[in-house]
C-alpha cells in the first residue's frame, strides 16, 4: 500500500511536467509560415485592390495603425476609409512584401511600395512593419521608414530651421 502511495504522486509529477512541457512546445510554435502567408496574400489584396472583404477577414474590428505620416488610426472603418482616400488620390499602388521575419503571434515585413499619385509623381518607399495577431486575426501594425524621403518624393521641401545664434 506505502508502494501504491508513492507511486501515485510520482504519476502525477511526471503527467504535470509533461504537460506543461507541451503546453511550452505549443506557445513557442506561435503562427506558422502558412498562416502568415495566407494573412499576408489577403493584406495586398486590401492595399493593392482596395479589397473590403478581405480586409474584413484579416484584420481585428479594433485594428490599431500606426503610421508615423498619418498618426494613428483606431478601428477597422477608420482604417478602411484610410484605403478608400488612399486609392482616390493614387492613380497605381503597388505594395509587395520583400521578405517576412515570423516570430510567435508577431511578425517583421519588409516591404517596397511604388506608387503614383494623380499629380504624375512616381513614389517609392522601402519600410518595415512590425504585425501583431490576435484570435488569428491583425489587432495591431507599426510602420518604420523614412518619412523624409517620402515627403521629398511628394513634392515637400524641407527646409531646416535656422541656426540660433548664442548670446
Amino acid at each position: 500500500m506505502k508502494k501504491i502511495l508513492t507511486i501515485i504522486p510520482l504519476v502525477f509529477l511526471l503527467c504535470f511536467a509533461f504537460g506543461c512541457q507541451k503546453a511550452e512546445e505549443a506557445a513557442e510554435e506561435g503562427l506558422t509560415e502558412e498562416e502568415v502567408n495566407a494573412t499576408m496574400g489577403e493584406v495586398l489584396k486590401v492595399w493593392n485592390n482596395a479589397d473590403m472583404e478581405a480586409c474584413d477577414k484579416v484584420f481585428s474590428a479594433d485594428y490599431v495603425d500606426h503610421d508615423p505620416l498619418e498618426g494613428d488610426i483606431v478601428g477597422i472603418d477608420a482604417f478602411k476609409e484610410r484605403i478608400r482616400a488612399l486609392h482616390q488620390e493614387y492613380s497605381s499602388f503597388n505594395l509587395a512584401f520583400d521578405e517576412i521575419f515570423v516570430n510567435d503571434d508577431k511578425f517583421a515585413v519588409l516591404w517596397t511600395v511604388e506608387e503614383t499619385h494623380m499629380s504624375g509623381t512616381e513614389i517609392e518607399t522601402s519600410g518595415v512593419s512590425i504585425v501583431h495577431i490576435v484570435n488569428g486575426k491583425i489587432a495591431e501594425v507599426t510602420y518604420f521608414y523614412d518619412t523624409k524621403k517620402a515627403l521629398e518624393e511628394m513634392g515637400f521641401k524641407i527646409i531646416p530651421p535656422e541656426k540660433l545664434e548664442k548670446e
